[in-house]
């Protein structure tokens, strides 16, 4: 009899633990918690179109005469529009592809031996390719490609040491180069971004026309280079941020 008492006693009480424990359990009938979408991670990728100005620094030479060659100087404001594609990679590598369009204002330069003279107005584009790395909404490129544009080229050429006066024949025409340069562009919000760079452009050499006091063309020798130093702003479209899934 007591080992039946005592085997009643156990099993009253593992009963009563076991329905403690099941007690404890969470309901079956309880709402699961509520799902919360993780935040969209910001990316370069997309179309963009911008403004961009800045100024030009004239790095050009000229032959003005057989032996005689020198610096032009000089410089201007640029203006003008942005149009572009970005395509971010998943380790934050940024490629794409950048074309612009600038009006270039006119300068005061001073040919060798010569006086000063104002240069023509014009324009400059570029068509780049750009590669960088994406700290977040931060980016930070390198770019190169093609250039474009007419000569900054004196109106006129006067030396009085030479004895010779000559005055240009009508604008520089179209001249393709090269650029490089390297940029830094920060995503204020989702849409809008500003951005500053250096351009180095040569658009090589041409021969200007001018004409002499005696009524004699000629040509004069002109090799094309600038510094750019511009800022832009950059209207990014449908940059909401790519999803972040998850894995399991």
């Amino acid at each position: 009899m007591r080992m039946v008492r005592i085997l009643a006693a156990a099993l009253a009480a593992s009963t009563i633990a076991g329905g403690a424990i099941a007690a404890d359990l969470p309901s079956r009938k309880m709402a699961p918690p509520a799902y919360v979408a993780p935040a969209p991670i910001f990316t370069w990728t997309g179309l963009y179109v911008g403004v961009n100005g800045g100024g030009w620094f004239n790095n050009s030479r000229v032959n003005v005469f057989p032996g005689i060659s020198g610096k032009l100087g000089g410089g201007g404001g640029l203006i003008g529009g942005t149009l572009g594609y970005n395509w971010q990679t998943a380790n934050r590598i940024v490629v794409g592809l950048e074309t612009d369009l600038d009006y270039r204002t006119k300068t005061t330069v001073t040919p060798p031996f010569s006086v000063s003279s104002q240069t023509n107005d014009g324009y400059l584009g570029t068509l780049r390719g750009r590669v960088g790395y994406g700290f977040d909404r931060a980016l930070i490129y390198v770019t190169g490609g093609l250039a474009y544009g007419n000569a900054a080229a004196p109106n006129a050429i006067v030396s009085l040491p030479l004895a010779a006066f000559a005055v240009r024949n009508g604008s520089p025409g179209l001249q393709a180069g090269w650029t490089v340069g390297a940029g830094a562009e920060f995503a204020v919000t989702n849409n809008w971004s500003i951005k500053g760079e250096y351009l180095y452009a040569d658009l090589g050499s041409k021969g200007v026309t001018y004409t002499n006091a005696a009524l004699v063309p000629f040509a004069v020798g002109e090799k094309s280079t600038d510094h750019i130093a511009r800022a832009g702003v950059n209207y990014r479209f449908g940059f909401g941020g790519a999803p972040v899934y998850a894995k399991y």
